[in-house]
């Protein structure tokens, strides 16, 4: 590489700083016009004179004050000495002696820098001590440097400097390339010595501070010469805080390529939004590639005429330049269609202006198709497919406001199979199932679409019909309907003669209320099979005796409680694990004295509405309790008995505090005594329910739901409920290693045991569905299959007897 190049970048006036270069003998060989302004000589002294005559080197310990020996062997030497002046001055200054080129394979010449000692020029300015250049160098917002051949700084500015947290008299004697990291010096050196080379270089590189600290650099340099010493200088711009953003986005970058939310990038561009980006989740959910949409408009997945209010809210958002988030419907690229939870978002630039959209798509396919499974479970019937109680209420409250608004004739009609219980005993479960859908399917056919069939019972059907002309054409329609229903049904080869008792409820005429409709059909329906059933009747003024009888019945239930003609029936609950008898259910029983035994579902009503139930309720809990002290003076404390609450007790303020005042009376450890509530009630004010089972939790006692399954729990709800045990309503076990229930009866079991509850089955009858209930773990049961109601007394002799449920 030639030393003896003219000045290329910068032209510099005579310098003071004297850089020399010799060869390995120390002949000088050439030198800048530092060298003759700062000693005095002139060209024709300084040519073929040897750097020991103008040098004198200080002594180094344990040598004498001569020149290196065999400069050649030296790789570099730091040191101090006396230039000797042609006007025989000696100036101390301090000398670097180095290899001429930083190539390894490039040897034999050696630059030999001449530094003036502390007090004289400062070193960073020795070259323009004298030039106006000095101040726009130190003002430049950049590193500055001179680099010769050697490797080694001529000049800097200030911000190199703080860079290197050195002074400017340490940085002369440093070789620039231990400025950086060990595993970038080779790119560095090479890139100075391509700038030597070919004239120029660029690089990016980190400098590495004497105390650790640490600048990113963008380094531009240039060769030219200093007299005629090859130098290369150049800028270093400090990019510290692009490379963070550069980081930043590379972190970014990754993150949403791996993201299992599809991302779709787009470009506002004249108006349209195109495709500029779309990540490997995008391509996998809908089909498409980057490369064959890139450009286009997102919408050409769009189904036309499909979500339409959606497509207007995203059109609106993105010509104002605002955040959308829709749910909407896609195809992907096989036509296969998909629903999106999308999020749009704009990207501004540096000066406001909207340039991009980010839209993150979730597929929420499978989501939506499990909500509807589950909101068509939660609202119909799983045997028919009918609608089932819940949807009912809502759709016949929907229906009287709409009657009553415009004024136009509904009607209610309560259907009761007839005979059903005769059905399923002599031709089996299945068929009755059959008969069933079969007429589930014949209702549906017999109304419009826009009125409702419902199923509200085992052999129970409710119509909701909707917007008829009149009394007579609504007569007509119901003895039709009731003629269908009763058509032979062919079950396995054998005819089913079904018929129905109808109650029809006109409304707003017999009630513009739910409530009060669906009382005055059930009373209709009542009538319908005193009348000897397989007929319909509709709500009038005939149904007055009905009401009369009623009353009496209130009158006859009032004495009743007084007279002591309830009596309570335990029926046992037995452990499906050891068959041992662990509980029992007592049930209420009016033995009328001129009636005989009035069955529960004919008096409770009436004590629910007349507010009997209230004096009931305390007096079964006190006879359960009375019922708990005689088994513990036979030694049973283990023993459980479950009362059921009506829905008037549960929305009695005081009800915990008089319970509290009864078990503390009666002396019934608290642990004994399990209330049972319905699910219905339980979701009817779920809120005020949960804070009423709070109440009584507090107490002690044990808390069931009874008739699990039929009503409709939130689980956001059921899982704050504080409640022990859940029961599966005996309309789900059936036939159970036939029936489709069975998968409802499993999977309450199962959500019982995750929610840490247990589950106790009722209406067990056969030892098929007993050994259902085993396989599937579920923990106790009660039914016929083990025993009917007890008295007190039987109760007794069976729990100390120890009469278990065989294995």
């Amino acid at each position: 590489m030639s030393s003896t190049h003219e000045g290329e970048a910068l032209n510099l006036s005579p310098l003071p700083l004297a850089v020399f270069v010799v060869d390995a003998d120390g002949t000088i060989a050439s030198w800048n016009k530092a060298c003759e302004k700062l000693a005095g000589y002139t060209a024709a002294d300084i040519r073929s004179k040897r750097l020991d005559e103008i040098i004198e080197f200080d002594a180094i310990a344990g040598s004498s004050p001569a020149v290196p020996l065999t400069i050649a062997v030296r790789v570099e030497l730091d040191s101090t000495g006396q230039l000797r002046c042609a006007d025989g001055r000696c100036l101390p200054v301090r000398i670097t002696i180095a290899p001429q080129s930083l190539d390894p394979e490039q040897t034999g010449a050696f630059s030999v820098i001449v530094i003036p000692r502390a007090g004289q020029v400062p070193p960073r300015y020795a070259l323009i001590q004298d030039l106006p250049t000095a101040d726009i160098i130190e003002g430049l917002p950049c590193v500055f440097y001179v680099i010769d051949q050697s490797g080694h700084l001529l000049l800097w500015n200030h911000q190199l400097e703080a860079a290197l947290e050195m002074t400017s008299e340490e940085l002369p004697t440093c070789e620039v390339q231990y400025f950086f990291d060990e595993r970038e010096r080779q790119e560095v050196v090479q890139k100075i010595l391509d700038a030597f080379e070919h004239g120029h270089s660029s690089h990016e590189a980190e400098l590495i501070g004497k105390h650790g600290k640490r600048t990113s650099l963008l380094f531009h340099c240039a060769r030219t010469s200093l007299g005629d010493l090859p130098v290369i200088f150049g800028t270093g711009l400090d990019i510290s805080a692009r490379k963070q953003t550069e980081q930043g986005l590379r972190v970014r970058e990754r993150a949403i390529y791996s993201s299992v939310n599809a991302i779709v990038i787009t470009c506002c561009e004249g108006g349209d939004n195109k495709i500029e980006y779309v990540n490997p989740a995008f391509e996998q959910m809908t089909g498409y590639a980057l490369a064959e949409i890139k450009g286009r408009n997102p919408r050409f997945m769009r189904i036309e005429g499909c979500d339409v209010a959606e497509h207007r809210r995203i059109h609106d958002a993105l010509r104002k330049r605002q955040s959308v988030q829709v749910i909407l419907r896609n195809a992907r690229k096989n036509g296969e269609v998909f629903w999106n939870d999308l999020r749009i978002d704009p990207v501004s630039n540096i000066d406001g202006e909207v340039t991009h959209f980010v839209a993150i798509i979730n597929d929420i396919t499978e989501a939506r198709h499990y909500e509807r499974r589950l909101h068509h479970l939660a609202h119909h019937d799983p045997l028919t497919g009918l609608a089932n109680r819940t949807l009912l209420q809502d759709e016949l409250k929907f229906s009287i406001d709409f009657a009553v608004r415009n004024k136009v004739l509904g009607a209610l009609a309560f259907l009761d199979l007839d005979n059903f219980k005769h059905i399923n005993d002599n031709f089996g479960h299945d068929a009755g199932d059959v008969v069933l859908r079969e007429i589930a399917g014949r209702l549906k056919l017999s109304v419009r679409d826009n009125d409702t069939v419902a199923r509200v019972g085992g052999d129970e059907f409710v119509l909701v019909i909707n917007n008829q002309p009149g009394d007579e054409q609504l007569a007509d329609l119901i003895e039709r309907i009731r003629l269908r229903v009763s058509a032979p049904i062919t079950v396995g080869g054998r005819d089913i003669l079904p018929s129905t008792s109808i109650g029809v409820a006109r409304f707003p005429v017999d009630g513009d209320t739910v409530d009060r409709v669906m009382r005055a059909a059930d009373a209709a329906m009542y009538h319908a099979k005193a009348m000897g059933k397989n007929n319909c009747q509709f709500y009038s003024s005939e149904l007055n005796q009905i009401v009369h009888q009623h009353l009496m019945l209130e009158a006859s239930l009032s004495r009743a409680i007084g007279n002591h003609e309830m009596v309570l029936g335990y029926q046992p609950k037995v452990d499906l694990r050891t068959g041992k008898v662990v509980g029992a259910e007592a049930l209420v029983r009016w033995n009328h004295p001129e009636s005989g035994m009035v069955p529960p579902d004919q008096f409770i009503p009436v004590a629910e509405q007349t507010g009997l139930i209230v004096p009931l309720g305390e007096w079964v809990i006190v006879e359960a309790c009375g019922a708990l002290k005689a088994l513990a003076r036979l030694g049973i404390d283990d023993f459980v008995i479950s009362v059921n609450l009506s829905a008037r007790q549960l929305r009695q303020r005081q009800f915990a505090a008089s319970l509290a005042r009864i078990l503390k009376r009666e002396g019934i450890d608290p642990r004994n005594l399990e209330l049972e509530v319905t699910e219905s009630q339980l979701m009817d004010h779920p809120d005020e329910a949960m804070q009423a089972l709070a109440e009584l939790k507090t107490l002690g006692v044990r808390l069931s739901i009874d008739d699990f399954g039929t009503g409709y729990s939130s689980l956001s709800h059921l899982q704050k409920f504080p409640v022990d045990f859940i029961k599966i309503d005996r309309s789900f076990l059936g036939e159970v290693a036939h029936d489709g229930h069975a998968v409802i009866t499993r999977a309450i079991i199962a959500l019982g045991h995750n929610l840490k509850l247990k589950v106790i089955a009722e209406g067990v009858e056969t030892l098929e569905q007993l050994t259902f209930l085993r396989d599937h773990d579920c923990d106790q049961m009660q039914g016929y299959y083990f025993s009917p109601a007890l008295s007190q007394q039987s109760l007794e002799e069976m729990v100390c007897s120890d009469t278990r449920l065989p294995g």
